[in-house]
């Protein structure tokens, strides 16, 4: 009789674990699908943001060795290029030239108001649109002054305000 009742307990905690289980893994799956969703939704909303349009300035440093000193000399290369995409981590670029990944490049946003953020930042991902002749470059900003995060701050919030109008 003794042995029935353990077997019993022993039972009725395995059910007990497996529906927590079960309880548990349901739980993960909510979560999984709502952010799921809620990425969904947020791709939704990046699509119908109206875009704006700014100009950009792209320099791409390059080093140089002139005659037999051992002295580099760098310059901006300037690069044609379009601002796809602005925030306040990084931008995306169409360009007709491939960046490397790990690349720095110098920028020069105009946004409204005739206002100019100067940036250095480094190219994340690239990937070529054939269809356009060019390339996408997504940059992420490594190096900005102050007064140049205030101001593209100010630009994003005007933005966030008035829903892009």
């Amino acid at each position: 009789m003794q042995e029935r009742r353990k077997f019993i307990r022993r039972q009725a905690d395995r059910d007990l674990l497996q529906r927590y289980q079960a309880l548990y893994d349901r739980i993960q799956q909510l979560e999984t699908m709502a952010s799921a969703e809620e990425s969904r939704e947020l791709r939704h909303k990046r699509r119908r943001t109206i875009r704006h349009l700014c100009h950009v300035r792209i320099g791409l440093p390059i080093g140089f060795q002139s005659g037999r000193d051992d002295v580099w000399t760098v310059e901006q290369l300037p690069i044609k290029g379009r601002l796809l995409d602005l925030s306040a981590e990084g931008c995306a670029l169409f360009t007709h030239q491939s960046f490397d990944i790990g690349q720095n490049i110098n920028l020069n946003i105009e946004v409204s108001g005739g206002r100019h953020i100067k940036a250095t930042g480094m190219v994340r991902w690239t990937k070529q649109l054939p269809e356009k002749g060019g390339f996408a470059s997504g940059i992420q900003f490594k190096k900005m002054g102050e007064d140049d995060q205030k101001v593209l701050h100010y630009f994003l919030d005007e933005l966030d305000k008035t829903i892009g109008l």
